[in-house]
C-alpha cells in the first residue's frame, strides 16, 4: 500500500481556504499541486488589505456558533504555534458595539451559553465611545494577503499560476483522479475545491446552493483616527495595518459591478460617523471620495455556513427513493454516494479568516478517514449532503 508520502493531491484556488487546504496536507505529507487561475495568490477577497478574526455568536448555541468559536480557538493555536505574529501585520483586540437591549441580551447571554472564558471574549466599553461592547482581547486585523502567501510559503506545494481547472473525472479502474487544465493533465490521489464562487463553472459541484456577494471596503489613511482596536457595529473600522485602516464592508447580491460605488462609500462614511462621533474632530471637511477603494467577491451558502465534506456523487444517487417511504414499513433508505478523494471547501461569506483552518483540517481528515476530537454534528452541519437532504424532502431531486 503506498504511504501518504507517495500521493498527491490538486488544491484548486490559492485563496486563504485553498492556502489552509495546501497547509493542512502539508502535515501529512502529501504532495501538493496549487492551481490558481490568477497570476498570483490572494487576488480576490483574500486580497483586501485587512481582515478581521473573531467569532460568530448567537445567544444559545447553535452548530453555526458553536464551530466558530472553536475554529477562532484553533486559529489562535496555529497563529500561535507557527509565530504568525513575527510574519503577518496585525494588530489585536476586538470591541464589537452592543448599542441596544437586545444585543446585548444576545451577546451576555452568548458568553454564558458557550461558557467562553475571558481570555477569547469578554463585556466591556469601547474606549472612544463608552459603548459596551464585547471584547476579543485576541481578536486579529490583519493581512489577508499575506497571512494567504504565509501559509502557502510554509506548505509549498507545486504553484500552478494562470492554471484553470478545465474538468476532471474519477477513473473506474483504480479510483484515482484525471484532472485537465489549460495547460496540463494530471493524475493525481486526491481533489480539493477550494475556487470560491468560480465553483459554478464545475458542474460536479454547481447544484450546491452558493452565490456570489460583492463587497466594497473603504482604505483609510492612519492618521484620520486613533483606534488601538477593531470596532465592529455592523460595518466596522479596522485598528491601523501598514499607515492605513479600512472601514467596510458594503453587501449586494444582486448588483456586482466591479467598479467602486461613491454612495457606498459615503454610506459607510456617514454611519461610521453616526455609531462613533468622537473619533474624528472635524467630518465635514473630509471628501471621502479621495480615499481608496476596492471591491472584491466572496462565496456565500444558502444558510450561510461553509460547505466542508466529501463532494456527493450525484451521477450515482438513487433518486427514486421519496422522503415519503421514510414513513412506511421496509422503506428503502435514501443514501448518499460520494467521489472519496474529491473534497469541497467553500462557502466562507465573511468569516473564511476566522473559519479557514479549521474547516480545511476537518475536510483533509475526512478524506483520509481521520477522526478529530470535534463532535459529530458540528462535522455534519458543514457537509454539502445537508442541501442534498433538504432538496430530497422537497422532491426536487430528478
Amino acid at each position: 500500500m503506498r504511504t501518504l508520502e507517495e500521493k498527491t493531491a490538486i488544491v484548486v484556488g490559492s485563496g486563504i481556504a485553498g492556502a489552509s487546504i495546501c497547509y493542512a496536507l502539508s502535515k501529512q505529507n502529501i504532495n501538493t499541486i496549487l492551481l490558481e487561475s490568477e497570476s498570483a495568490p490572494a487576488k480576490h477577497a483574500s486580497g483586501n488589505p485587512i481582515g478581521v478574526v473573531y467569532p460568530f455568536l448567537t445567544k444559545h448555541k447553535t452548530a453555526e456558533s458553536e464551530f466558530s468559536l472553536i475554529a477562532y480557538t484553533h486559529f489562535l493555536e496555529v497563529w500561535e504555534r507557527l509565530g504568525l505574529e513575527n510574519s503577518v501585520p496585525h494588530a489585536n483586540g476586538i470591541h464589537f458595539l452592543l448599542e441596544t437591549e437586545s444585543n446585548v441580551d444576545r451577546y451576555w447571554h452568548a458568553l454564558l451559553s458557550h461558557q467562553i472564558p475571558e481570555s477569547i471574549a469578554k463585556q466591556s466599553f469601547e474606549p472612544n465611545s463608552q459603548i459596551k461592547a464585547l471584547y476579543f482581547p485576541k481578536g486579529k486585523a490583519l493581512s489577508p494577503a499575506i497571512l494567504t502567501k504565509e501559509l502557502i510559503r510554509l506548505a509549498h506545494p507545486t504553484m500552478k499560476l494562470q492554471s484553470t481547472l478545465v474538468s476532471w473525472r474519477e477513473k473506474e479502474s483504480d479510483g484515482k483522479l484525471i484532472c485537465e487544465t489549460n495547460e496540463d493533465k494530471f493524475e493525481v490521489d486526491f481533489l480539493f475545491l477550494a475556487q470560491g464562487y468560480q465553483f459554478t463553472k464545475d458542474p460536479f459541484s454547481n447544484w450546491i446552493p452558493m452565490k456570489q456577494v460583492r463587497g466594497q471596503i473603504v482604505q483609510i489613511p492612519s492618521a484620520f483616527f486613533q483606534n488601538q482596536t477593531s470596532i465592529l457595529y455592523g460595518d466596522y473600522l479596522t485598528a491601523e495595518i501598514n499607515g492605513e485602516r479600512v472601514l467596510g464592508a458594503s453587501f449586494d447580491e444582486f448588483h456586482l459591478e466591479i467598479e467602486p460605488r461613491i454612495k457606498e462609500t459615503i454610506t459607510m462614511w456617514e454611519t461610521l460617523q453616526s455609531k462613533l462621533p468622537n473619533l474624528h474632530n472635524d467630518w465635514k471637511t473630509v471628501d471621502v471620495s479621495q480615499f481608496g477603494t476596492r471591491v472584491s467577491y466572496r462565496t456565500q451558502s444558502q444558510d450561510r455556513h461553509p460547505v466542508v465534506g466529501k463532494l456527493p456523487n450525484l451521477s450515482t444517487l438513487d433518486t427514486t427513493v421519496k422522503y415519503q417511504n421514510m414513513f412506511r414499513k421496509d422503506h428503502k433508505p435514501f443514501q448518499i454516494p460520494y467521489y472519496e478523494s474529491v473534497g469541497i471547501l467553500n462557502g466562507l461569506g465573511s468569516r473564511g479568516l476566522t473559519h479557514s483552518l479549521l474547516a480545511a483540517e476537518i475536510l483533509v481528515k475526512s478524506i483520509l478517514n481521520q477522526t478529530m476530537d470535534i463532535p459529530n454534528n458540528l462535522i455534519n452541519s458543514l457537509k454539502p449532503d445537508r442541501f442534498l437532504l433538504r432538496m430530497w424532502k422537497r422532491d426536487q431531486l430528478t
